[in-house]
């Protein structure tokens, strides 16, 4: 039997990967500071919707048989209010100078009505009167009362106090007020608020709070179970922007997919929602890099599934991610794999003809290149015949780094059956192969097999190849 030893050689390197020092490999601080000040550049679509409220919809029943009077037809009027004799002239009186624009009349006026109101509905009225004082003298302080004191008398209608719950949360939010911004927000969004940007606010409740207990920067265990609850509402945000004009998906779907990792929850479907946020190519790479991270353990060959896989995306973006690379598949090991990726760096201009690393790396694959491809085929006769389940399968890693992907796959598969010892590492060789043919089907199954230290990266190519088959193409680009 002839095997060559430029295949089989550190077929099954179990030494500990290299890591560039990529950013996007370390978890990221958790300041709050940003968010708040996104948050608080967002349009501020809610105090529009107070200065709707007009002097008319505040109107003053004359009598009960008015307040119950039918309108036009299919139309209730307002529903009877409980209001005194005593408190109707002062709040009338209010009422017109507010219309002569006599704001200071007017108050003064609410202020002997309030003295005297006792039902929830004369306090409501009130309240609604000095919120519109308010908004005409943009006295914020008193906009925010009064908002305060309508919602307590519990008489504002259901999309009202969406409105109003909304705007208390976001202004509580802004003023770092976080158990108070959960408290409208949440209000909100039971009665029906599923405004993203809402939604968005009801997570930083939760995120800003677990931050702040934290230290600032970071999220401790003691608070990373407050910091998960804003998860759902977070994706329901993200979810309905994909949905829609997608204008902070990319970000908001980033920031999620940083809070999970930091809060050890499923961190899969925020991957799922960043890269199908941000279609670029920095999104496969941060989400790869966030794996190896969170894996520190992984072997050059375990890396190297990652790394391949960051290049079939086109999501190798430096110098270092080319070396680091380079230094998982091996100048002798893999020297077709190797050129043609520095062939490819060299091309995109990422990595220098100058660099020196590189042109060792370089001349070692190219002294390495002649008798690896000759013996080849001797290895693949052999392993379709009586050769062992291990050169068996480093042969079909062999076949996958000189880009032959039908006898990858099929090696992978025929190692497979003589038992070979690493099946996780035989299940992606296969896998990777039939994702280079464009069977994405087929990949996804034989990935669901990977256990061990390759699962996380056997999801990230179970993400790539519902990417690729929901794009339907018809093959994945060449690695």
């Amino acid at each position: 039997m002839f095997v060559s030893a430029r295949v089989i050689k550190d077929g099954f390197s179990n030494r500990p990967a290299k890591r560039s020092s990529h950013p996007a490999s370390k978890m990221p601080a958790f300041s709050s500071e940003d968010y708040m000040r996104r948050i608080s550049r967002f349009p501020l679509a809610l105090a529009l919707a107070l200065a709707t409220t007009t002097v008319v919809s505040l109107a003053l029943p004359v009598d009960s048989a008015l307040a119950q009077k039918k309108g036009k037809k299919g139309q209730e009027a307002a529903p009877e209010m409980e209001l005194s004799a005593e408190f109707r002239k002062p709040f009338v009186d209010s009422q017109t100078a507010f219309g002569a624009n006599d704001f200071a009349t007017a108050e003064a006026k609410l202020n002997e009505a309030a003295a005297i109101a006792t039902s929830a509905d004369e306090k409501y009225l009130v309240s609604k009167m000095m919120l519109q004082i308010g908004l005409k003298t943009n006295n914020d302080a008193m906009q925010t009362k009064r908002i305060q004191d309508a919602l307590a008398t519990g008489k504002s209608p259901p999309a009202e106090a969406v409105t109003f719950n909304s705007y208390l949360g976001e202004k509580a939010l802004v003023a770092k007020d976080f158990a108070g911004a959960r408290t409208y927000l949440s209000a909100a969004e039971q009665a029906g608020q599923n405004n993203p940007v809402n939604l968005f606010q009801l997570a930083e409740a939760h995120f800003g709070e677990a931050i702040a207990k934290s230290g600032g920067r970071s999220i401790d265990a003691a608070n990373s179970p407050l910091a998960a609850q804003g998860l759902p509402y977070l994706q329901r945000a993200v979810e309905a922007q994909l949905a829609g004009d997608k204008q902070y998906a990319a970000s908001w779907s980033k920031r999620g997919f940083q809070i999970a990792r930091a809060t050890k929850s499923d961190s899969t479907t925020w991957a799922q929602l960043l890269l199908r946020s941000d279609t670029g190519n920095g999104a496969w790479n941060e989400v790869i890099r966030a794996v190896q991270s969170d894996n520190r353990n992984l072997t050059s060959d375990q890396s190297l599934d990652a790394l391949r896989l960051m290049r079939m995306a086109g999501a190798l973006s430096s110098a270092n991610d080319y070396r680091e690379y380079i230094d998982a598949a091996g100048a002798a090991r893999r020297p077709t794999e190797v050129l043609a990726l520095i062939e490819e760096g060299q091309a995109s201009g990422v990595v220098s003809s100058s660099d020196a690393y590189i042109k060792e790396q370089a001349q070692l694959a190219s002294s390495s290149r002649a008798e690896y491809v000759a013996t080849l085929p001797d290895s693949v006769r052999d392993s379709r015949g009586s050769a062992n389940a291990t050169i068996t399968l480093a042969t079909a890693d062999a076949l996958l780094a000189n880009k032959q992907y039908a006898e990858a796959e099929e090696l992978a598969a025929l190692a497979l059956t003589k038992n070979v010892a690493d099946k996780d590492r035989a299940m992606m060789v296969q896998a990777i192969a039939q994702v280079a043919q464009g069977k994405y089907d087929p990949a996804k199954q034989t990935l669901t097999g990977v256990t061990g230290p390759r699962a996380p990266i056997a999801k990230l190519w179970t993400l790539y190849a519902d990417q690729k088959s929901g794009a339907g193409a018809a093959a994945a680009p060449d690695f």
